[in-house]
């Protein structure tokens, strides 16, 4: 499948974080923001795995909004990581350019 096909099915994530002028936002990418970015969501899916474990072992069912909460962090972090653009990597980042 290809890249298209995923961002189309991600607009909603993508397009919060691609709209507005994509010149000054790009100023701030560096290529290892991308990279962090990746790092950031794999370690939040740990974090929602972890608690989905423990609220299994558990049985509290009001373990599940964090769970839901720290997965979907996840998926916008790699969404945004693979599928976006520069300036929505360096938007996410709050990257402003430097005021002259």
């Amino acid at each position: 499948m290809s890249k298209d096909f995923f961002r189309t099915i991600f607009w909603p994530i993508l397009y919060f974080f691609e709209k507005g002028s994509e010149a000054a936002s790009t100023e701030g990418y560096r290529p290892s923001h991308r990279k962090i970015l990746f790092a950031v969501g794999f370690l939040f899916f740990i974090l929602s795995m972890a608690t989905l474990f423990f609220v299994i072992v558990t049985g509290t069912l009001g373990g599940l909004f964090p769970v839901a909460v720290f997965a979907f962090i996840s998926l916008v972090c790699a969404v945004v990581a693979t599928l976006g653009s520069d300036g929505a990597v360096a938007k996410i980042w709050g990257n402003q350019s430097p005021e002259k």
